[in-house]
């Protein structure tokens, strides 16, 4: 009987599909590299020519904000998943979109910043779009 009990709890674990350390890594991983900044939207909409000195970067488990050459924040991130995207963005998202979250510096009071990948385009959102408070950022791979 204990050895049905080990059996299935070790069965239970390795399938359950709230289990998703390999989606994470993965989303670190395609995020990993040198991003420049295409266009920001938020009350008010940007667009940014190629060559603009706008760029993030992202190596391992650190990042680099850089803007005309001069890194202007640095420090640790991670991802994680999060499901939450809809409800802190106050925007009707599509379901499987927007399930990444980057924590930076192990901040988790600030406002929850959210990213999706779609071949070369990286695009990141926080606030709450309702209340003009939200931005989205989307950069592109160099």
């Amino acid at each position: 009987m204990k050895k049905l009990s080990l059996l299935f709890f070790l069965i239970i674990t390795l399938v359950n599909p709230g289990c998703k350390k390999e989606n994470d890594n993965d989303s670190s991983e395609r995020l990993e590299g040198v991003w420049e900044l295409r266009s920001a939207r938020s009350m008010l909409v940007s667009t940014y020519p190629p060559g603009n000195g706008h760029i993030i970067s992202f190596t391992g488990n650190t990042y680099e904000v850089i803007d005309n050459g001069q890194i202007t924040r640095s420090g640790e991130f991670q991802v994680v998943e999060d499901p939450g995207a809809s409800e802190s963005t106050c925007l009707n998202i599509t379901a499987g979109q927007y399930t990444n979250r980057i924590i930076y510096d192990n901040n988790m009071t600030v406002t929850k910043t959210f990213f999706e990948i779609a071949e070369n385009k990286l695009t990141i959102i926080s606030g709450c779009f309702a209340v003009d408070a939200g931005s989205s950022l989307e950069y592109e791979r160099r």
